[in-house]
């Protein structure tokens, strides 16, 4: 009796670490699939381009599912950080899925960014929020670059 609970604990265990492979698995092979070149950052993030911009997948795990957002940012010399916070506000009253905020980077740098998240718990889910983020984070990027 103790094996067979000892080896359920272990399955399930090992169920749950798989997850996160299984999600980023599945983010890499959707962005393959629809055409995009993606590949693991040194963090081991999933990074890929979109009309030249980068933009960065990132995956956290709980016990059955797992966040995903995807983000693309960029620094901003032209402005001031308070500038970018007023600008971040404005864009976040008029967007309701994309969110954008502002910081200052370890070097020093004003940085906006703007991203979108979804959870998901299997392969199906995460390919039908990929499609929808993939159709409108781009739009909303574009109208962040024409307010910096």
């Amino acid at each position: 009796m103790k094996r067979f609970a000892l080896v359920l604990l272990m399955s399930f265990c090992a169920c749950c670490a798989l997850q996160a492979q299984d999600t980023k698995s599945d983010i890499m092979s959707y962005l393959r699939n629809e055409g995009y070149a993606p590949s693991y950052d040194s963090d081991g993030d999933i990074v890929f381009k979109i009309e030249g911009y980068a933009y960065y997948a990132l995956v956290r795990d709980n016990e059955d599912y797992s966040l995903v957002e995807i983000r693309a940012q960029f620094r901003t010399e032209d402005k001031s950080l308070s500038e970018l916070y007023q600008i971040a506000n404005d864009f976040n009253l008029s967007k309701y899925l994309c969110k954008c905020s502002a910081y200052r980077n370890k070097n020093g740098d004003n940085v906006c960014s703007i991203s979108m998240e979804f959870v998901t718990s299997s392969a199906s889910m995460t390919n039908y929020q990929m499609g929808h983020v993939l159709r409108l984070l781009p739009g909303c990027v574009d109208d962040l670059l024409n307010e910096i």
